[in-house]
């Protein structure tokens, strides 16, 4: 479970690091890009931690993928960015994707859990 918060911490942080890209293009430029040089760079201490135990391809996918979700919502209900159609269908595939992700690992662990049982009872 803690391995799993940290990567929650590493989507948090990533998406804040994000959303001060946007003060970095106003009128408060370096504390704008502070505030994400520092965010971004502890999101991935975050994520670091967490694929001690989560593979990689599971946390990276997670991080980005809903990072990215995050981030549309975003930029969408704060900075009034538009969310067309097409954008909602990216969304969908993208999570579907980690979806998808997920349950191949699932069944991966499934899989060589029964040859490991097969293989002992030889």
């Amino acid at each position: 479970m803690y391995y799993w918060f940290m990567l929650f911490l590493a989507i948090v942080t990533e998406v804040a690091s994000t959303s001060f890209m946007k003060m970095a293009t106003g009128s408060h430029p370096m504390v704008g890009y502070t505030l994400m040089a520092l965010l971004i760079s502890i999101s991935y201490f975050f994520l670091s931690q967490a694929v001690r135990k989560i593979p990689l391809a599971i946390a990276y996918t997670m991080w980005e993928g809903l990072g990215l979700l995050l981030i549309s919502l975003m930029s969408w209900h704060f900075f009034n960015e538009a969310f067309p159609p097409g954008k909602l269908i990216a969304m969908a595939a993208l999570m579907t994707g980690m979806v998808l992700m997920n349950l191949g690992e699932t069944l991966a662990k499934r899989q060589a859990k029964k040859e490991h049982q097969a293989e002992v009872q030889l």
